[in-house]
């Protein structure tokens, strides 16, 4: 026995030459799924007669109920498994050896030119007539010969034994009649098979759609609202946080004075032959223009010597009376000293310049530079708000904020007034640091109002199709702590019939009636099995209806 697989793509005309390659009598066609060749009846005819004038017994196998009745019904025995296929060669192998043991030949002999095993188109020869002696010298007349289309083979007759008379009439043989018997049962199989399986039909319909329109609608933005509420037409606006910092460098206005006093050194000169002179800390001298200093030390002028003449002297360190650089005196211009000194025949001057009187302004920080500085950065934080709301980075993913909304509180310095007025120096640093705040809104939820309000506006049966909803809305226009939005919103959309009634109106009625009486629903398709049936079962468990629902895209 061979076992022929074919493929899914092979022809009829591939089919054929497998199975003349067989050469052991014996082959099972394994049928796959989807096979080209079950697409049609009348390859299974071919096989079937192929197998006929090969003298080939030939059995099919296919899982699909509906292969196996299409190659049944043309002539070809079909099984579920390959097991049942190979009984049943069995079983025809058996039949086989029986009949040529009642037609005197041996089993595996070929069969006489006139005999065909499996023929569809064959009968059963009867046996000749034997003739009984005459009586009274007539010749009973012959009875016609019978035949009957019972089995595949010609049957001849058996040879008669030497030595007897042939009786008269035929003997019927045994084995035609199991033929006959195992024939009624493969076409009562067969039409029980036609009964369950056929024809079946596979319907179609794509539902007609239309257009849901609905008015225009407002949809406001609230910080107030927490959750999305369609029927209101609102939605939550949500307050986004923004850090502020500004800083900047500011001039000190303030003037404080420093003034030093001048320093230098005078020399006391005495005239006095008779006693020396002292001359006590403190001791105030001047110029002739009344620029005071004062001694800061001590001195004692000793007596000239009247035979020599030379005076006594003595230095001491004097310091401006007053600061400032007037005290910056000349050499030689320190010439008054006091009546008591002058008396005592004393006289000062200076040898030497006085230096180091001076007068300086220091800056200094008031209390209008601190405010001032404060002003100039509260201004600036509108413009770190701008820059912060530029920034792609501070408002979250999926939010549109809205500037208009935006504001900052209170700034807050990082020194305080009473660490830095007083404070001498040219320039002083000052920042202050704000949280602005704006309102963002996830304007997808815009979109999720006017979808639920178009689930709203369908009427019972009606469905949406998927991704062919149309939603728009322009700007948000604010208004104090609102946004709002004006959206239009449509769909395309269908009705989706009664599945069972649509079968209950067209089982029975032709291809065409029941195109014509779906095509009220959108388009239809019919497709009929076997393909030449043009009328649809009567029995709705042999129809098969489908509503598609439209595609996306279309």
């Amino acid at each position: 026995m061979t076992v022929c697989y074919l493929e899914i793509d092979d022809e009829i005309t591939t089919a054929i030459a497998r199975l003349r390659a067989v050469d052991d009598g014996e082959a099972v066609i394994i049928v796959p799924p989807g096979s080209r060749i079950a697409t049609s009846r009348i390859n299974f005819k071919l096989l079937a007669r192929e197998a006929n004038e090969r003298r080939l017994n030939v059995a099919a196998v296919s899982d699909d109920p509906a292969v196996r009745a299409l190659a049944i019904s043309a002539g070809l025995p079909t099984y579920d498994t390959v097991a049942s296929a190979e009984e049943a060669l069995a079983t025809f192998r058996e039949q086989d050896r029986q009949l040529a043991e009642r037609i005197g030949r041996a089993p595996g002999e070929s069969p006489p030119a006139w005999s065909s095993t499996r023929s569809t188109k064959t009968r059963i020869l009867p046996s000749p007539l034997v003739e009984a002696p005459p009586v009274g010298g007539r010749v009973p007349e012959a009875r016609p010969a019978e035949s009957a289309a019972v089995t595949e083979t010609q049957v001849l007759p058996a040879e008669e034994r030497p030595g007897k008379r042939r009786r008269r009439g035929r003997r019927v043989p045994i084995a035609p009649l199991l033929v006959v018997g195992l024939l009624v049962l493969f076409v009562a199989g067969v039409a029980y098979g036609a009964y369950v399986f056929l024809p079946t039909a596979t319907i179609t319909v794509a539902p007609a759609t239309s257009q849901l329109r609905l008015d225009a609608f407002t949809v406001i933005a609230d910080a107030g609202v927490a959750v999305v509420d369609p029927a209101a037409g609102s939605l939550p606006a949500q307050p986004i946080d923004l850090p502020l910092h500004v800083s900047g460098t500011f001039n000190a206005t303030g003037v404080q004075v420093r003034q030093t006093r001048a320093t230098g050194s005078v020399r006391f000169r005495s005239e006095n032959t008779v006693d020396t002179v002292a001359v006590p800390e403190g001791t105030v001298v001047a110029t002739a223009d009344g620029v005071e200093f004062v001694t800061t030390q001590a001195a004692t002028v000793p007596r000239a010597d009247f035979s020599t003449g030379t005076p006594g002297t003595a230095p001491a360190r004097v310091r401006a009376v007053r600061p400032g650089p007037r005290g910056n005196v000349d050499q030689g211009t320190i010439t008054e000293l006091p009546a008591s000194l002058a008396s005592q025949l004393i006289s000062v001057r200076n040898p030497d310049p006085t230096e180091g009187g001076r007068r300086i302004e220091d800056n200094v920080v008031t209390q209008a530079d601190y405010d001032g500085a404060l002003a100039s950065l509260t201004d600036g934080l509108e413009s770190a708000l701008v820059a912060a709301l530029a920034d792609p980075a501070a408002i979250p993913r999926g939010l549109t904020a809205y500037p208009q909304t935006a504001s900052h509180g209170d700034p807050a310095a990082d020194q305080a007034a009473a660490v830095l007025v007083g404070t001498v120096t040219p320039t002083f640093d000052l920042a202050v640091d704000a949280t602005g705040q704006v309102l963002a809104v996830n304007e997808s939820l815009i979109d999720e109002i006017a979808r639920a309000r178009l689930d709203d506006a369908l009427v019972s049966g009606q469905q949406m199709v998927e991704d062919r909803q149309t939603i728009s809305h322009g700007p948000g226009q604010v208004a104090d702590d609102f946004i709002t939005y004006e959206v239009t919103a449509s769909a395309l959309v269908f009705s989706t019939p009664d599945a069972p009634a649509l079968v209950a109106q067209v089982r029975g009625k032709t291809v065409g009636e029941a195109k014509a009486i779906l095509a009220q629903y959108g388009m239809v398709d019919i497709v009929m099995w076997p393909d030449f049936v043009d009328r649809l079962p009567e029995q709705s468990s042999r129809i098969s209806l489908t509503i598609a629902p439209p595609a996306s895209g279309s």
